[in-house]
């Protein structure tokens, strides 16, 4: 029972809207994709690369993947620490997805691919290239992602407090920070080339900046934005 990196991201919400306005911001385009019984999956396609996928839902919003090998075992695991399963593993397409939550709440989704998969965050533009856990107990987060397998790399921010990094196989996968006041969400990132001039562009379609453009020493540059619906996102450009 092993869980690694986060693979996939589904935007809920109002997908005509968000299409429009990523695609102006980020260069998405989609991808139909027949999931039989009338209905079709919306995909986030970035030139021949499919990253994510569009869901309609009343609550904008970003729901993050986790790459498992064993859906079942993992929520069987979130369940005993007294957590959240919000959708049974069952199958879907070439694999095995189930939705669970964190004690805090935070949904994210569990999938475990029909063949064994590896691979890190893409380095290309438009893609997502890390995820950040904002949480208002890390002490709470910290024991529940232990419990998952994944060793935390804490990091002194200063005034901003400790960066937990997650790390599962000896390599970063994510991180987490004590946002108090604030509500626990996941927050994707993407690679863009310019993060001042993405975000104004950003601004400009309607999306409010809540963070930055800020450098990070050894990161990058940074920003976090709400789209117009109010789902929440990050931009990083890297360093060089």
């Amino acid at each position: 029972m092993t869980a690694s990196r986060f693979c996939w991201f589904d935007y809920t919400g109002d997908s005509a809207k968000a299409q429009g306005f990523f695609g102006e911001v980020f260069n998405w385009s989609t991808k139909a994709v027949p999931m039989g019984n009338g209905h079709t999956y919306t995909m986030i396609a970035l030139g021949d690369e499919t990253i994510g996928g569009y869901q309609p839902g009343k609550a904008p919003g970003w729901l993050s993947h986790l790459l498992v090998d064993d859906a079942k075992a993992i929520a069987a695991k979130v369940k005993s620490l007294g957590c959240a399963v919000h959708h049974d593993p069952s199958p879907m397409g070439p694999g095995t997805f189930a939705v669970v939550a964190d004690p805090l709440g935070t949904a994210f989704a569990l999938w475990q691919p029909g063949k064994p998969e590896e691979g890190e965050f893409s380095k290309q533009v438009g893609a997502f290239c890390w995820n950040e856990l904002m949480t208002t107990d890390a002490t709470k987060s910290l024991a529940f992602w232990s419990a998952l397998g994944f060793d935390d790399k804490p990091m002194d921010m200063g005034p901003m407090g400790t960066y937990h990094v997650l790390a599962s196989a000896g390599k970063e996968r994510a991180c987490m920070m004590q946002t108090p006041g604030a509500p626990a969400l996941w927050v994707p990132y993407v690679h863009v080339a310019d993060a001042d001039a993405t975000a104004a562009k950003a601004k400009k379609l309607g999306a409010q900046i809540k963070m930055g453009p800020d450098n990070v020493p050894n990161v990058g540059r940074i920003a976090v934005m709400a789209d117009p619906q109010g789902a929440t996102i990050g931009l990083l450009q890297p360093t060089a």
